[in-house]
């Protein structure tokens, strides 16, 4: 069966450019969609009809799809959270899962493309919500039943969600920090582009703004979600000298074992100097020294969540609509103290 990536090897342009005609977005000019549409012609490739063909044969199969594949994503606790909480509803309703891997970010489209088109899965678990790529907008449609993880910037009533309430629980941290004194606080963010780190940002200058503190610009850095990348915003924000943060808060504990990392090779003590918290809730944060104080997000029990409303859809053959959140818990450990004076 022909796939997404054999019509746009024929018709001569990147699949994105086909799943852009597919799904009738704009900005493509009338030559480019007439050479697409003629080459899926010629191969066969129908995915309105294959995707009409989903609601008549089940698979057994929902998929899910990697962002982006490199070695620090792994590295992090978030993606085994993700597959426990997954794997555990699959197989407790007689379900497999399809993982697929994409190159980058607009290949996530590309991947679940393939996987809609070719028929291998009854519904779609999009772990990754960006803010540069219509994932959702291609997913509806393809009229395939799916369960977006975190709420999409534009809230619809026609899209399932589980969210973690990233904005509140971030401003419930640096509240924390805070009220132990620190009013100089930095923010090390994973990827700009993704949603989760936008709603963490905005929960953090609105702390900010709450306590009448006017953050530096210098004071928000972005890690990627790799322990390098909170080694390296240390390097950089400590040039700031007086006006360094006393605190430091990290989208997952990667980055924050990268900041203790980089604090420990300057012999800056930890909390006596510097504060330093972390996301997710980690084994290892656990065993950092010093142990390191964590924002625990349920990563399990919210893919869990978003499996079963899969599920369900796919077995009354309604449209999944269920909106959900959990919540995080603020686990306080030795790495965070009053400021210093």
């Amino acid at each position: 069966m022909p796939t997404i990536r054999d019509v746009a090897h024929r018709a001569g342009v990147h699949p994105s450019t086909v799943s852009r005609v597919f799904s009738g977005k704009p900005y493509i000019s009338q030559a480019t969609r007439e050479r697409v549409l003629e080459a899926a012609e010629a191969l066969g490739f129908q995915p309105n009809a294959i995707a009409r063909s989903l609601t008549l044969q089940r698979t057994n199969m929902l998929a899910i799809v990697v962002p982006h594949v490199f070695d620090g994503y792994f590295d992090d606790t978030f993606f085994p959270q993700v597959m426990r909480g997954l794997l555990q509803v699959a197989y407790k309703y007689g379900y497999r899962v399809l993982v697929g891997g994409s190159g980058g970010h607009m290949d996530e489209v590309t991947q679940v493309y393939d996987i809609v088109g070719s028929r291998q899965a009854d519904g779609v678990i999009v772990l990754s919500h960006r803010l540069d790529v219509d994932l959702i907008g291609a997913l509806l449609e393809f009229n395939i039943p799916f369960v977006v993880m975190g709420r999409p910037d534009t809230p619809s009533a026609e899209v399932a969600w589980v969210d973690a309430q990233d904005r509140r629980y971030t401003a419930e941290v640096i509240r924390y920090l805070i009220g132990l004194g620190h009013r100089r606080i930095a923010f090390v963010g994973g990827d700009p582009d993704v949603a989760v780190t936008v709603e963490r940002l905005l929960g953090y200058q609105a702390a900010l703004e709450e306590a009448g503190i006017e953050p530096l610009p210098e004071w928000v850095d972005y890690g990627f979600f790799v322990e390098d990348g909170g080694y390296q915003a240390v390097q950089r924000m400590i040039r700031l000298g007086s006006r360094a943060p006393t605190a430091y808060y990290a989208a997952n504990d990667l980055m924050a074992l990268g900041i203790l990392r980089a604090l420990r090779e300057r012999h800056i003590p930890v909390p006596e100097a510097v504060s330093v918290v972390g996301t997710n809730g980690s084994l290892a944060a656990a065993h950092a020294h010093p142990a390191l104080t964590t924002l625990f997000v349920p990563y399990a029990e919210m893919t869990a969540r978003a499996a079963s409303i899969l599920i369900r859809s796919i077995q009354t053959g309604e449209k999944p609509r269920e909106q959900s959140q959990v919540e995080c818990q603020l686990i306080i450990r030795a790495s965070t103290g009053p400021a210093p004076t």
